[in-house]
């Protein structure tokens, strides 16, 4: 048994035998602690005592608090970067002794267990980077407190060290493992590479054949995305802002037990002869061997295949000679031996082999990912999300925030989310009813997919059309009631599934999950905002409870009733907000901010209407004639169409296909531009009762829309300019033009 004056004096050795790796790492927290804190203080003031006194940039001050706790914290990059060397540095440094033979017999000659030596080389190594940290840490914390005072501040860097103490130990003790492992340094180099990277690059690898052959693509569910592109400690510690602080640090700390065992045992088994040969335990050179031709090989192939235009026999080549290029190589590392090169030839065939039938399961769709359709009795729920059902989603997730800063006035503005967090949050919430209908829809989808490439077509501006529409975007998930949720992604013309979108549109789940009024109480709104054509604005407080709870629910009712048949022909001529206290002070700071900023409001209800208008707003059809008779009550004029009697002239433009011309051998179509000016008032009545108004912030998909003529409306009190809020054009539906107009449709077929 090894008395403890033996322990502290093997440990005190071994330190000096690394004293400059202590020097490393002290220099090394010196400035990016230390230093970079100070130069973080100097950025802000020059004069500390003048910025303390001054009201007028406390705030900075206080953001420097927040500059340096994000610094200082485990989302810092930089510093995971930071710690992420030292750990190979102090691990390799500390266990070196293994790749020689000469230094491995005479520690192993020492009176003293293997264990007591794997405890010395790792305490030591964990000590010789975390007291240098958390010494600086704990210096740069009075630096900063010195200068300004948070009383939160202590304990954020407290918590850093903690943190980072565990991320770092995980960190070691993979490198470790690699060291274990492995009998030279270049070979534990790469090892530890290989533990760094293998399991996230190999999932990305099939990320990447599932996204480049599988037309139904997603996502590729929990074990690839979560599990396995996280399993590294480098991908953990660089990637903590996506898996969460929490997540990381209760990963890490299961994870240095579990590796902390493993490699004592390591240590104990590997025999004293290791040292200078490739791998410690053969019997890790077979799978080590297979794991990497075949990733290397499947790699290959992809980079291959879509370099040469989606080349089959490219890809094939590429696998074959990475597989070839890289099973010789590893040979010849194994056996320290030039003329090994071809051994195992068995081996590399086989790896080969497996390589090429994982890529024919991706090429060719051989389990058939593109026809998954679940049975219905194996479903739990289902989400079905498109821009055909609705396409202004944002409006509804995207928020109006009050942000305030001491000694400035308050700043609205509006918070942004990505449509990834949107899927997702629409997935876990929707429940349609009729499960019949979204397997009907999805059996639609995937017969569309299976005959996309011989019924699509692309325009002049790129857009793919499938059976003379435009492809959309169909999002299907289901959850399973084994717990397995599957998503498949389909792009389809909204004609060939109407049927199934309408039964889907018109249910009572969908529209509650897409639609938070539907959900809210009427007592949590204090005011509209009607946003109608031109200028057809109205602000309306909503003081009377009555009224402000029948105007609320006349438009659930209508919105629910509405169903997906009459959308499709009809089209909303403006939109209609409602607003929670959140909201209309929102919206009043934000018209606040205006006037402070000498911009002169003139009508107060477009001000308010327009103000932040990506948030919240939702469709007025002119099939909601109950809703709009309360707003008219209300004092808001909702104005269906444009006065004829106040606009100029309409302006009509589209192309005509010109006369089919042969020169020099070759045939050339010429397109004709064509306009036609209406000025008569009666003639200008007729185009206005077929015009589509596109101006408003909740714009419909454009089901029957014809882009192909275009429509712009001149005013009388500025016949120059046009009559767009947004400077673009209107439109008619399909075929649905004037009488006197329909020889367009003639001219451009």
């Amino acid at each position: 048994m090894t008395s403890k004056n033996l322990y502290f004096k093997l440990l005190k050795e071994d330190f000096k035998i690394r004293l400059w790796t202590f020097v490393v790492s002290c220099l090394t927290f010196f400035f990016t602690l230390i230093v970079a804190t100070a130069m973080m203080i100097s950025n802000y003031s020059d004069d500390f005592n003048y910025m303390m006194e001054s009201s007028v940039l406390e705030p900075d001050m206080m953001r420097l608090v927040g500059v340096y706790k994000d610094y200082i914290g485990v989302n810092n990059l930089f510093l995971a970067f930071i710690f992420t060397v030292l750990a190979i540095l102090v691990a390799i440094s500390g266990f070196s002794y293994l790749y020689s033979k000469k230094k491995v017999d005479l520690y192993h000659s020492l009176p003293v267990k293997r264990e007591t030596l794997f405890f010395i080389k790792t305490i030591n190594s964990i000590l010789i980077v975390l007291v240098p940290f958390t010494v600086s840490a704990v210096i740069s914390l009075l630096i900063i407190s010195a200068n300004v005072a948070d009383v939160g501040l202590a304990m954020a860097v407290f918590t850093a060290i903690a943190q980072w103490s565990i991320l770092f130990i995980f960190n070691y003790l993979v490198v470790i493992l690699a060291v274990m492992f492995t009998g030279n340094m270049l070979i534990g180099t790469l090892a530890c590479f290989f533990f760094y990277f293998y399991f996230p690059f190999f999932s990305f690898l099939i990320m990447g054949y599932q996204k480049e052959f599988f037309e139904t693509y997603y996502s590729s569910g929990f074990i690839l995305e979560k599990i396995w592109a996280n399993m590294s400690s480098i991908f953990i510690m660089f990637n903590i802002s996506n898996i969460g602080v929490a997540q990381s640090v209760i990963i890490a700390a299961v994870g240095s037990v579990v590796l902390f065992f493993a490699d004592l045992l390591l240590y104990k088994k590997r025999s004293s002869e290791s040292a200078g040969k490739s791998l410690a335990f053969n019997i890790t050179k077979l799978p080590i061997k297979f794991m990497t031709v075949i990733f290397l090989s499947m790699l290959m192939y992809l980079v291959s295949y879509q370099i040469m235009n989606d080349s089959i026999y490219w890809g094939i080549f590429g696998a074959l000679v990475s597989a070839l290029i890289t099973h010789c190589t590893m040979e010849i590392i194994y056996n320290q031996d030039f003329k090994k090169i071809f051994a195992r030839k068995i081996e590399m065939l086989l790896c080969l082999v497996i390589s090429l039938v994982f890529i024919a399961i991706f090429q060719w769709d051989i389990l058939g990912y593109d026809r998954y359709l679940p049975k219905a009795d194996d479903v739990e729920s289902v989400a079905v999300i498109s821009d055909i059902l609705e396409n202004n989603i944002t409006q509804y997730y995207y928020k109006m925030k009050v942000t305030q800063y001491p000694g400035s006035p308050d700043i609205a503005e509006t918070e942004y989310v990505d449509s990834t967090y949107i899927d997702k949050d629409l997935m876990k919430r929707m429940n349609i009813e009729d499960k019949d209908a979204v397997l009907d829809l999805a059996q639609k989808c995937i017969e569309g997919t299976m005959d996309v490439d011989d019924n699509y077509y692309m325009d002049v501006d790129d857009n793919y059309y499938i059976g003379g529409g435009e492809f959309q975007r169909v999002l299907i998930s289901y959850k399973l009631k084994s717990g397995r949720s599957v998503q498949r992604e389909y792009y389809m013309n909204y004609r060939s599934i109407a049927e199934q979108l309408g039964e889907i549109y018109d249910g009572e789940n969908f529209k509650k999950t897409i639609y938070p009024i539907l959900s809210e109480d009427a007592a949590d709104i204090v005011s509209v905002d009607y946003n109608g054509i031109g200028n057809d604005d109205k602000h309306i407080m909503l003081k009377d409870k009555a009224i402000k709870a029948k105007l609320i629910e006349t438009y659930k009712k209508e919105l629910t009733e509405f169903k997906f048949e009459e959308r499709v022909e009809s089209y909303p001529f403006a939109s209609i907000r409602f607003n929670d206290k959140a909201m209309q002070k929102a919206l009043d700071v934000d018209l606040g901010s205006l006037k402070r900023d000498g911009i002169a409001v003139e009508n107060i209800d477009t001000a308010y209407a327009q103000s932040m208008n990506s948030v919240g707003y939702y469709p007025l059809y002119p099939e909601f004639s109950e809703t709009i008779a309360l707003l008219r009550e209300l004092g808001a004029d909702v104005l269906e169409k444009m006065p004829a009697q106040d606009i100029d002239r309409i302006e009509i433009f589209y192309d005509v296909e010109g006369i089919k011309e042969d020169t020099d051998g070759k045939d050339n179509y010429v397109s004709e531009h064509r306009n036609v000016v209406i000025s008569d008032e009666i003639d200008i009545e007729k185009v206005l009762d077929k015009l589509i108004i596109e101006t408003t912030p909740y714009n419909d998909y454009d089901f029957n829309i014809d882009d192909r003529i275009s429509v712009y409306v001149y005013m009388k009190d500025d016949s120059d300019t046009v009559n767009s809020r947004y400077d673009v054009s209107y439109s008619f539906r399909k075929g649905d033009l004037p009488d006197n107009l329909k020889y367009i449709l003639d001219e451009i077929e």
